[in-house]
Parts: structure tokens; C-alpha cells; sequence
């Protein structure tokens, strides 16, 4: 099966990225490409964007407003 892995905002720190069917929590920076601190099931992205950015150490309505 090839996974298409689309990384999206915010690129410092924790990313989320989406691979199939699933979003995952990821750290490049510490952790590298290949551990995945945490997975949410595709319909729940909203949940995985909020809890990304509380980790990099930014608000919810940051993320809303960048959606905007």
C-alpha cells in the first residue's frame, strides 16, 4: 500500500501529518520521521490539529484563524 504523507502547519515541533486513513502526531526534530507519538482516526482531525498546536505552544483560535 503506498501512503500518501501530506505534513501540514505548524512545521516547528510537533507536526501533524496524514498517512491513509489516519492523522499522526509526529517530532522530527527530536524523534525523527518514523515514531509516532499519536494517531487519530481521519474524521477526528480537528481534535489532532487542537491538540498539535497546544504542544507547540500555541492557542485553538490560532489554528482557527489560520483556517480562515
Amino acid at each position: 500500500m503506498a501512503a500518501k504523507v501530506i505534513p501540514l502547519v505548524p512545521r516547528a515541533g510537533f507536526t501533524v501529518r496524514r498517512v491513509g486513513d489516519q492523522w499522526e502526531l509526529v517530532n522530527s526534530r527530536f524523534f525523527g520521521r518514523t515514531v509516532v507519538l499519536q494517531t487519530w482516526p481521519r474524521d477526528r482531525h480537528t481534535e489532532a490539529f487542537e491538540h498539535c498546536y497546544r504542544l507547540n505552544g500555541r492557542t485553538v483560535e490560532e489554528l482557527l484563524a489560520a483556517f480562515r
